[in-house]
């Protein structure tokens, strides 16, 4: 089917970060699933300044689209001087459901540098469930990879800003279980994916 999701970050004083989404999903029967999730993160390292090494960590909840409720824990790391910009983070999350992983693992890492004025290139990947790495009945159906190019633009006294990237998807390891309903961002198959992003400040 389709899904749509929609978010919001904001800052909580100088070293909060508060990350909420929602996302609806229109399945082939007309029905309408939804899902929930929000964190905070606190930088422990940096975060005072848009520049320099950033350290951090949050909590989190959410709720997937079969209704099963689930605790998340973040690490975060971020690297950013004139023209370089790197980070990543490390998501972990227990869904309280009995047919689920004892553990969730995704992470998500990139590194841009500036091309032209304020346009970035570099590369991104994103890894899920990557439990299924030592967890043969991980239940996402195995660990997914995703390696590609990106690209980001940010204008000038702008409150847009753009990005685009994408890249191969492919199982890493597979496994006979699956559980659709967990919120994920790759795509459920193998193939070649492109992302596109508008975001509003």
């Amino acid at each position: 089917g389709v899904a749509q999701q929609f978010a919001v970050k904001g800052y909580l004083g100088s070293r909060f970060t508060l990350y909420a989404h929602a996302a609806f999903g229109f399945t082939a029967g007309e029905n309408v699933m939804s899902a929930q999730q929000a964190e905070v993160l606190r930088d422990f390292i940096g975060g005072k300044r848009g520049q320099g090494l950033r350290l951090g960590a949050g909590l989190g909840i959410g709720r997937d689209f079969s209704n099963v409720k689930n605790a998340l824990g973040r690490i975060t790391a971020s690297y950013v001087t004139g023209n370089l910009k790197a980070g990543g983070n490390l998501l972990f999350e227990k869904a309280f459901s009995g047919d689920r992983d004892a553990i969730d693992v995704i992470t998500s890492l990139g590194v841009q540098y500036r091309l032209l004025g304020q346009l970035y290139g570099g590369v991104e990947a994103v890894g899920e469930d990557l439990e299924g790495f030592w967890d043969e009945e991980e239940a996402e159906g195995g660990a997914k990879l995703l390696i590609g190019p990106s690209l980001n633009m940010v204008p000038r006294n702008s409150r847009f800003s753009f990005s685009l990237s994408g890249g191969p998807v492919f199982y890493a390891t597979h496994s006979t279980v699956t559980t659709p309903g967990a919120i994920r961002e790759l795509p459920s198959e193998s193939g070649l994916t492109v992302r596109a992003k508008v975001v509003f400040n």
